[in-house]
């Protein structure tokens, strides 16, 4: 008989203990988390900590529960499958824990990428969704695997039917995968004048889960897979700054100063560049002499552009400029032409 009152006082213990647990935490940790965020500052944020408080007490409830199980007078068979039913809840509390804290840091990641209209908001979601689903399928396996099922058929079941569906999309994976390596990598962005090694060169305007969209000059749309540009040579004249040098070639005959030629070509250089808007107005235009060629004396002037987009303006501008001022000054910019020299022979 006393053995008999004693085995439910210690099950009334355990469950008071139990209950005990859950109060402190679904109640006074809570409370006690609110004060924190009262009294520290705005930038300590408590959110992921209040996340956690609802896993806590279901793992403490079922801790509790099989402990005062424990404390009952029961066969081997029940204690086994106790233990199994003690394993998959904890699995199960453990997955609902860490997914509901990982959903609330991926959300506001894709919240922060929102407010500044950054298109990886897009991706962000997705890969929540993605973790989600092989999270959950990850724990439905231990699960089974658990509760005595044999998975090992099953996982062999699942990576052929991946492997079929892989190579069944490969090229739309292939492409999706190039699409998070733009968005996350961010070798390109919305807005980047970009040129490629095939020639295609144009302002980024949507980079989207299959393809990327560059809008030339010619203002129509070029629609490029995002696994090819994945793996084009790509100049982006926005990165690391807008800034860029515009190099402009001439050349002047050998009769020409070239003192004279110098101090010209920077006149014209400043005056186009302080009336032509997005240059960049401190920069000294420079003169660089390159070669001797067939007619003229080749040499290239450096300008300056803090936006890319004006650099054929700029060009424009100065080749009219230079080509007025020196037929100012009387420097000739001579035609090609060849010196033939013709020999008789004799008998």
């Amino acid at each position: 008989m006393l053995d008999y009152v004693g085995q439910w006082i210690e099950v009334a213990i355990a469950l008071g203990v139990t209950v005990g647990l859950i109060v402190v935490i679904r109640l006074v940790v809570p409370w006690v988390l609110r004060r924190i965020d009262e009294r520290t500052p705005q930038e300590i944020d408590l959110t992921y900590w209040h996340l956690l408080v609802a896993p806590l007490g279901w793992i403490v409830a079922i801790v509790g529960v099989y402990a005062t199980l424990l404390q009952l007078p029961l066969s081997d068979v029940y204690i086994n499958k106790i233990n199994v039913g003690l394993a998959v809840a904890l699995t199960a509390a453990v997955v609902y824990g860490a997914l509901r804290v990982f959903n609330a840091v991926s959300e506001k990641y894709r919240q922060r990428l929102v407010a500044v209209h950054d298109q990886r908001a897009i991706y962000a979601g997705m890969v929540k969704k993605i973790v989600n689903i092989a999270v959950l399928a990850l724990a439905v396996i231990i699960i089974l695997g658990q509760l005595g099922y044999e998975i090992t058929p099953l996982l062999a079941s699942l990576g052929v039917a991946g492997i079929a569906v892989g190579l069944a999309l490969q090229d739309t994976l292939g492409n999706l995968f190039a699409g998070f390596y733009l968005m996350l990598d961010q070798p390109i962005r919305p807005g980047d004048y970009i040129h490629l090694d095939s020639g295609e060169e144009g302002f980024v305007e949507d980079i989207g889960w299959r393809n990327t969209c560059i809008r030339p000059w010619a203002n129509n749309l070029i629609v490029i897979p995002n696994a090819k540009l994945a793996e084009s040579v790509v100049t982006n004249w926005h990165l690391p700054v807008p800034e860029m040098s515009v190099y402009v070639r001439c050349g002047v005959s050998y009769y020409s100063d070239l003192e004279e030629v110098e101090r010209v070509a920077i006149e014209v250089g400043q005056e186009v560049m302080a009336r032509v808007e997005g240059t960049a107005r401190d920069w000294t235009p420079i003169v660089r002499f390159k070669e001797f060629g067939d007619s003229n004396i080749n040499f290239v002037v450096v300008l300056r552009v803090i936006d890319p987009t004006v650099r054929y303006l700029l060009e424009h501008e100065y080749i009219k400029a230079l080509f007025r001022r020196f037929n100012q000054e009387g420097i000739e910019i001579s035609f090609p032409m060849h010196t033939v020299i013709m020999r008789s022979e004799e008998g």
